[in-house]
């Protein structure tokens, strides 16, 4: 019998290389039953493959690293790594599922595999370029998307984003998505990112923003295509499937926006907290701040001095 499920991050010469292995660790150490599964880390942009220390840590830690060109098309939008890494992989790996993880995500508990679905994730944490339907100033970007994708816009359904609550067209954050593999889901999502880059189409197109991301301020150029990746997820996904199963709360917390949300502070409570996105909130002089908020949520002693022994990342 074949592996069950893979799980694909992306890693480079650069911020995101102590998220991910912290990542891969973090598989290791709280994956339950899939804690020995496969890992699979790839730098997928020219000139950022990782050095000979970092090789021997995946190496140790049973990682397959891999250093290959996926991200010509959009290389100034670090976020479009995982949209090319996942593709490949996709069409390489051999398990039934596998599980596309933004490399500044953890978990400290056992992955569910989503049940009698296709893919399993979980909707935006705000509304950012997501579109509430007609008369929205995104719809028109989404409708432009869909017309790429030969599909109907109202065939996506709404849901709620996670913290500001707003309803809007399906929209995942792209923090953790695990699909079923033969399904063909991420090389779908990159055709469809690949063609609305060549269309020109960028969500914030002259807006002039500079998103903070875990690495940073972006830049003017990456911020405009800030969410395009999880737009090209959803549109592809509901061209080829309407088996979407919604994680709950403790997957995915994004956690800098925690204490913005009552409501979700008091879900997570009455959970097992699963998998963490914390953006920057790892590195000084945030990481404290971001133990408490565990600690509020309801993070047990092991999953703090886990952490707390592995922080701050430089």
């Amino acid at each position: 019998m074949g592996e069950v499920l893979t799980f694909v991050l992306c890693i480079e010469d650069n911020e995101i290389r102590a998220q991910s292995l912290l990542l891969c660790e973090s598989i290791r150490r709280f994956g339950g039953r899939h804690g020995s599964a496969p890992i699979l880390a790839v730098a997928p942009r020219p000139g950022l493959g990782v050095d000979r220390e970092t090789r021997v840590r995946l190496d140790a830690l049973g990682v397959e690293y891999a250093e290959e060109p996926l991200n010509i098309t959009c290389p100034e939008y670090g976020s479009a790594n995982r949209v090319f890494a996942a593709a490949w992989a996709e069409a390489r790996v051999r398990s039934e599922w596998i599980a596309v993880l933004d490399s500044d995500t953890v978990f400290v508990g056992e992955p569910e595999l989503p049940p009698d679905a296709d893919v399993g994730v979980r909707p935006v944490d705000m509304k950012g370029s997501a579109t509430a339907g007609p008369g929205d100033p995104f719809e028109g970007y989404w409708e432009r998307l869909a017309e790429i994708q030969g599909v109907r816009l109202d065939r996506l359904p709404f849901v709620r984003a996670t913290a500001s609550g707003h309803r809007v067209r399906a929209c995942y954050n792209g923090g953790l998505t695990v699909v079923r593999r033969e399904k063909g889901l991420m090389q779908a999502t990159a055709d469809l990112f690949s063609r609305s880059v060549a269309a020109g189409l960028r969500p914030w197109l002259g807006r002039g923003q500079d998103v903070h991301a875990s690495t940073g301020f972006v830049g003017p150029e990456a911020s405009e295509y800030w969410g395009s990746n999880q737009a090209a997820a959803a549109l592809a996904i509901w061209s080829l499937s309407d088996r979407v199963s919604l994680y709950p709360a403790a997957y995915n917390l994004p956690l800098h926006l925690l204490t913005t949300s009552r409501a979700l502070t008091t879900r997570l409570r009455r959970s097992r907290l699963i998998h963490l996105h914390y953006h920057w909130l790892f590195t000084e002089p945030y990481y404290e701040r971001a133990l408490a908020r565990l600690r509020m949520a309801g993070a047990r002693r092991d999953q703090l001095d886990w952490l707390r022994a592995r922080l701050p990342l430089r």
